[in-house]
């Protein structure tokens, strides 16, 4: 395994898997402990049908800030993360990265980095280590369209309603910095 810094956003680590492949298939070992600050609570899948579906760009505030390390294990996805803590030097920055089975990358966000990403290809599945419980009442979605101006590469995409009236990232930002300071 092979773990780079990204310069684009503070604290954010894409992580070179090392897959072992014989006549069977392939093997690959993931060790989300080692990435981990906090604790890992939770796993999770993301199923994604359709090509061109857009998830995100979702964070938790304080007390249910978590870290995220995502893996695409089936399929390809555009993947794209957002800085919003007060205090980075990359606050309000957005960088992207492809994610696929075949190119076995994963990302390391630490907390008060939004994530969402657009699949590229049919039934593309993302696994999730989180160092946090879901918290609906913590919960937000940023609005993928608008102040950030990502350049999604498929024009025609699949969203949900909450991810489609998503709030704007100056207000997304405001709401991760008062939750440090409710703590």
């Amino acid at each position: 395994m092979i773990v780079k810094k990204v310069p684009e956003i503070d604290g954010v680590r894409v992580i070179q898997l090392d897959p072992f492949t014989d006549p069977r298939g392939t093997f690959v070992k993931f060790e989300p402990m080692l990435q981990f600050e906090d604790r890992l609570d939770s796993v999770a899948l993301s199923s994604n049908h359709k090509k061109g579906t857009i998830r995100g760009l979702h964070f938790q505030v304080e007390p249910f800030g978590e870290e995220k390390l995502v893996t695409c294990i089936q399929g390809a996805i555009f993947d794209v993360v957002v800085d919003l803590r007060p205090n980075s030097k990359t606050v309000g920055k957005w960088c992207s990265f492809e994610l696929s089975a075949k190119n076995a990358l994963q990302l390391y966000l630490p907390k008060g980095v939004a994530h969402g990403f657009q699949t590229l290809m049919p039934d593309s599945i993302l696994h999730y280590c989180l160092s946090s419980t879901y918290s609906p009442d913590n919960s937000f979605s940023i609005t993928p369209f608008g102040e950030l101006d990502i350049d999604w590469p498929i024009k025609d995409s699949v969203l949900s309603e909450r991810d489609q009236n998503g709030i704007p990232l100056s207000i997304a930002k405001q709401k991760y910095a008062d939750s440090l300071l409710n703590r």
